[in-house]
């Protein structure tokens, strides 16, 4: 089936696009599939497009100086990634792994700037989806500094109820902060609670 970026990203994004935008996207957006294990953007790379994904799942992770990786964010069907450059105008702080096959539609920065110049109401929703992403954080700051480690686990099944299923218990342990030992213990004594 061939998707048109265009029409794919009205339909799930439930926004309007006039006919000159659409040809803009359809002209300059690309539908790119990586495969499970595939870096997208690695640390320190010049990342000058959005990612869309239509379907997969993506994790956004950093690594310390002793090679220990800390998962930072995940991203899945309908969500984005590659955003951090279009906002810092600088090089990517941390890597971005695909999970699963992802199946995404890749929209370069000049696209964005140019339909975000084009109509207030695009320009409207890619600020929402900034502010969107700006709670998430606050969310994700406020539960690791004040919930305990059940807690956070209980959270995060709340907020990805999904993709317990779908992600490597390691990373779920990374993006809530605590050992893949305990998480296994915490997944088995929480089990008929979630």
């Amino acid at each position: 089936m061939i998707i048109q970026p265009s029409e794919y990203l009205k339909n799930c994004l439930k926004i309007r696009l006039d006919k000159d935008i659409s040809v803009v996207i359809d002209n300059k957006a690309s539908v790119v599939t990586y495969e499970k294990g595939y870096h997208p953007i690695q640390m320190g790379d010049e990342v000058s497009s959005f990612y869309f994904i239509i379907y997969g799942i993506v994790r956004g992770y950093y690594i310390d100086d002793q090679g220990k990786e800390a998962t930072k964010c995940f991203s899945f069907e309908n969500g984005f990634f590659g955003s951090e450059c279009f906002r810092t105008n600088s090089c990517s702080s941390f890597y971005v792994e695909c999970i699963e096959e992802c199946k995404c539609i890749k929209l370069p920065y000049t696209v964005i700037r140019k339909i975000i110049s084009m109509d207030k109401q695009v320009e409207q929703y890619v600020q929402n989806l900034y502010l969107e992403e700006l709670g998430k954080l606050e969310s994700r700051a406020k539960y690791l500094l004040l919930l305990s480690a059940d807690e956070r686990y209980i959270s995060f099944c709340k907020e990805y109820p999904n993709l317990q299923r779908r992600i490597p218990l390691k990373f779920i342990a990374s993006f809530i902060g605590i050992k893949a030992g305990s998480m296994s213990r915490i997944r088995k004594k929480l089990k008929n609670q979630i």
